[in-house]
């Protein structure tokens, strides 16, 4: 094990009793909080630090102990901890726990001893005849207790406490004290616990004329408990100190590297929220210069809020007032000397400081903490007095009780925030858990980020950039070669800024979370940020960033001049393509030419051996461009509807197929040509009209003409709010798609507005549609898979595959697109029978992916299939098929260690895209046997009509299957 994993974790901070409640008593509990592992691992934390869960009578939250080694009975027996322990170590993450060395319960059988005149144990806490001793040292709780001191009537003495009279402190210049306190760290340690919380631990000793805080007797004590940790276990357990102190109090906790592994940054803290207010990184530079020069083992902790107040004691009286005025100006939100608020209703629900607080927390130096329930937004009560507003239970679905437990509401230890924009009808995981642009989903992705790149916010160093506009924050993070840059807005208002980057002249900043590069350094460096908008960029050389790889589509290089193929034609174009002006050889060696081509088309379902021309129209006199019908012919028979161009000179572009003898000259095929697209919906736009010697040819398109088109896949284009798609395969797909989908009562479906249309007597056939697009940049939803395939598969990086819990965080985003996807063909499926019947079997929709495009996250229908009637896994087959596909292009594009996931995400993908779609269409009983045979059916039909490497493996693969099945 790494003794310096801690560097590396996140923490998630919670109290059993608030977590979730599995006996349905009122109280979380051990077994409670095991079955929430899970969730946690997919969260993407890795060390849980456990607030106190042993005896106690609860007057403060259980930090009052009465018996350090036993378990509070709600929360379950030691067998349940054990269980939880081994489960949570299974998963791979840590686990921490509170040590409260400081003081007991005045109920512990310690004190209940000491109270007696005349007990062996009344050394074991500081009494007093007199409250004058140790005067002048501060009241931390000064709105509920008047003195440091409470007499007792039975010891007939005063005790001291530094918090509530009823948590007396423990005298540690008693060695049997120490003693004590280090055999109860043992007792936890021995049972596989990883690490101590010392609570409170700049309180243990007192010495009169001081303020009995951070006595150099106290370091000691704390470099003791290191040493008796490390001299039984060796390294690998840690401690962390909670010293609510100046910087230069807290430095000495660490030591020369052999005091505390870690404390907390308290300094820090409250300045992030007051540089958030003033719109000014001064208060963040400040502390985090003060905070330099710990040891190279030891680590800070990073929060932003925790079970307590927000403190303000560490702040000048200037900028208490401040906050105060800025976060709490109504006073019940004000305790001892801080403010008590969760993190959400602190920013005033505002998501955007939420989410540019949550990546300074994250990419900052430091191990960040992160609090049960900030990650979904919870919220406060006030009026449940003390701190008890920041402890209410987790809020897991809008069912009863917050989903946290069956109990009675009159016996949940704390009720649930139910009222106002934080109720837990609206903020719950349940709610979140699917929805791609949820707080939960967004601290999700940025954790599989963060923890991708574990060592350099870990390990790495800080360098903060001297940006001239004092709004905006930037620091460099370094470590082992590998740079990344963040850059943050703390202004309301979008900010504009020139970075110093010339000392990393030639570097890509690469956008981590998009892993879209950005133009390189050439010197200053001008950005612009969104109001409290923040941006991540790993820093690469050129050579080393990832270009996303073509589509299979592509248009391979232009061929070579002597390898066209030659077609004779002596005249124009229209003697090979007009059956009265034909000239039968040139004809033949065209259709040859263009059967060549279309053999090594990936989009066609049919590798011609012969193609025939059925019908031809001139579209464009020059350069000639005409619209043409072809038949293909092999094993059976497929239509095309192909546009054709001829120019006399050789011209850039896709679809140079042939070359003409005669009359000199090349043809072009232009189903990947952008260009024509965009001809076709200026042609409509006019209103177009045409005849060729067998119909009529009849248009429109209502919509925009955008100046420019993107090719999304062969047959579908868009540009600024417009889509056109031609019917490149004529299956009766367009014609059904132009039939159907305006019936479709579905808020994502693309309807046809306008088209281009065959006509010869009563037969009618649909060459293109048109329809408008919502604003945006749309593209091809296999395309849009692999990209999230490519962000999504080197977070597998380092992890050997069957990890438990590793493919939830590291595909979630995939994940969510392939869920999404299952509903969608599921409602899809309900929605095509109600339109066109259930006779003669479920109406499908007989496409892959490409019935869909992608837009700003949402997925849309813009294609039907020809009508075909068959089992509802057909469809499912064919979706599986091009997601499984996805993932094997996107490992071709990375390196060959992540291939050994290659079955385990396909698998898992599958899953979640049919569990999505039961779960939408719970009437629908899936075979599994059937879902295997026509997944290899889809397999197999994919290979025949391209034997490219990724539909082998797939084919194998699913061949294999159905052998078995």
């Amino acid at each position: 094990m790494d003794p310096l994993w801690y560097k590396d974790a996140v923490i998630y901070q919670l109290h059993v009793r608030s977590f979730f409640d599995a006996n349905n008593d009122g109280y979380g509990d051990f077994e409670g909080l095991r079955r929430k592992l899970p969730y946690l691992e997919e969260l993407g934390v890795n060390t849980l630090w456990l607030m106190p869960f042993f005896q106690s009578p609860l007057r403060d939250d259980g930090y009052d102990i009465s018996d350090y080694y036993q378990i509070l009975p709600v929360h379950g027996t030691l067998e349940d901890f054990k269980r939880f322990l081994d489960e949570a170590h299974g998963r791979g993450m840590k686990v921490i726990i509170e040590l409260v060395l400081n003081h007991t319960s005045i109920d512990h059988p310690w004190f209940q001893e000491a109270r007696k005149p005349g007990s062996p144990m009344r050394d074991w806490y500081v009494w007093s005849d007199t409250p004058e001793k140790y005067k002048g040292v501060r009241v931390i709780f000064k709105d509920f207790e008047t003195s440091n001191w409470t007499f007792d009537p039975v010891a007939k003495a005063y005790y001291w406490h530094r918090f509530y009279w009823h948590q007396p402190d423990l005298n540690w210049d008693n060695p049997e004290v120490e003693k004590a306190i280090h055999q109860v760290m043992f007792f936890w340690a021995d049972l596989g616990v990883d690490g101590f919380r010392l609570d409170a631990i700049p309180y243990l000793y007192e010495r009169e004329g001081t303020s009995c805080e951070n006595l150099p007797e106290t370091i000691e004590a704390v470099k003791r408990l290191r040493k008796a940790l490390e001299e039984r276990y060796g390294p690998g357990k840690i401690l962390l100190a909670e010293a609510n102190m100046w910087p230069e109090e807290t430095l000495p906790y660490f030591g020369d590297g052999d005091g505390v592994h870690m404390a907390y940054n308290f300094p820090l803290m409250p300045r992030i929220f007051m540089a958030l207010r003033r719109e000014d990184r001064g208060p963040i530079e400040t502390m985090l210069k003060e905070t330099e020069g710990i040891p190279e083992t030891a680590q800070w902790a990073l929060f932003l809020r925790n079970h307590d107040e927000l403190t303000l004691e560490k702040v000048t009286e200037e900028e208490r007032e401040f906050m105060y005025e800025a976060y709490a100006p109504d006073p019940k939100f004000r305790i001892n000397l801080g403010i008590r608020r969760r993190l959400m209703p602190l920013l005033g629900g505002d998501r955007r400081r939420y989410e540019l607080l949550t990546a300074l927390l994250l990419t900052l130096k430091g191990t960040p903490i992160v609090y049960y329930g900030d990650e979904i937004g919870m919220g406060d009560n006030p009026f449940l007095g003390d701190r008890n507003g920041v402890r209410t239970p987790m809020q897991w679905s809008q069912d009863r009780n917050a989903g946290f437990s069956r109990a009675p509401y009159h016996a949940l230890f704390l009720p649930p925030v139910s009222e106002g924009p934080y109720s837990y009808h609206f903020v719950n995981v349940e709610a979140q858990r699917e929805n791609p642009h949820s707080l939960l989903s967004f601290n999700r992705r940025f954790l599989a980020l963060r923890n991708q790149h574990a060592k350099i916010f870990g390990r790495g160093s800080l360098t903060l950039l001297p940006v001239e506009n004092r709004r905006v924050l930037a620091y460099l993070r370094e470590h082992e070669g590998e740079r990344v840059l963040v850059v943050a807005n703390l202004s309301r208002y979008t900010q504009a800024f020139d970075l110093p980057l010339e000392a990393y002249q030639g570097l890509v900043p690469v956008e981590l979370f998009s892993q879209q590069p950005f133009p390189p350094v050439e010197g200053r460096y001008r950005l612009t940020l969104g109001p409290h908008g923040f941006a991540l960029f790993a820093l690469k050389p050129v050579e080393a960033v990832l270009h996303l790889p073509s589509p299979d589509w592509a248009e391979e290089p232009a061929p070579e001049e002597a390898d066209l193929p030659r077609v004779h034609m002596p005249g124009g174009p229209e003697v090979l393509l007009v059956d009265t002006l034909v000239h039968e050889r040139g004809r033949e060696e065209l259709l040859n030419a263009l059967a060549q081509t279309l053999k090594e088309k990936s989009w066609l379902a049919l590798k011609p051996q012969k193609v025939a021309l059925l019908d031809a129209l001139r579209f464009q006199k020059d350069p000639p461009l005409y619209l043409t019908l072809l038949q293909l012919e092999n094993h059976r028979t497929l239509q095309v509807f192909l546009p054709l161009l001829w120019s006399p000179q050789r011209r850039e572009g896709p679809g140079l197929f042939a070359r003409t003898h005669g009359q000199p000259g090349y043809f072009y095929e232009l189903s990947l040509d952008p260009g024509f697209y965009r001809l076709l919906l200026a042609r409509l736009k006019e209103g177009f009209e045409g005849r060729s010697l067998r119909a009529y040819y009849r248009g429109r398109h209502p919509g925009p003409v955008p100046e420019a088109v993107d090719l999304l896949r062969p047959g579908l284009a868009a540009g600024e709010g417009v889509w056109v798609q031609l019917g490149l395969v004529q299956d009766g797909g367009l014609d059904r798609t132009e039939r159907v989908l305006p019936r479709l009562d579905l808020p994502w479906v693309l309807r046809p507005e306008g088209g281009l249309f065959w006509e010869r007597g009563a037969s009618r056939r649909v060459l293109a549609l048109t329809g408008s697009l919502p604003p945006g940049r749309p593209q091809d939803l296999f395309a849009a898979l692999e990209v999230r395939l490519l962000e999504s598969l080197p977070r597998l990086r380092g992890h050997a595959p069957g990890t438990p819990g590793l493919l939830p965080g590291a595909l979630h985003e995939t994940e969510a697109l392939v869920r999404l996807l299952g509903v969608r063909l599921a409602l899809l499926h309900r929605a095509l029978r109600e339109v066109e019947g259930v006779e003669g079997g479920h109406p499908l929709l007989g496409r892959g992916l490409g019935a869909f495009l992608e837009l700003e996250g949402e997925v849309y229908l813009v294609a039907l299939g020809a009508e075909k009637r068959g089992a509802v896994e057909e469809d499912l087959a064919r979706l599986a098929y091009d997601v499984e596909r996805a993932v094997h292009l996107a490992l071709e594009a990375l390196e060959a260690e992540l291939w050994a996931f290659a079955e385990e995400v396909a698998d898992y993908l599958h899953a979640a895209f049919l569990q999505a779609y039961r779960s939408a269409l719970p009437e629908e009983a899936l075979e599994e046997a059937g879902w295997t045979r026509h997944m290899a059916e889809v397999a197999a039909e994919h290979l025949h009509r391209e034997e490219r490497p990724a539909r082998k493996r797939i084919h194998e693969r699913w061949q294999a299957k159905a052998g078995k099945a």
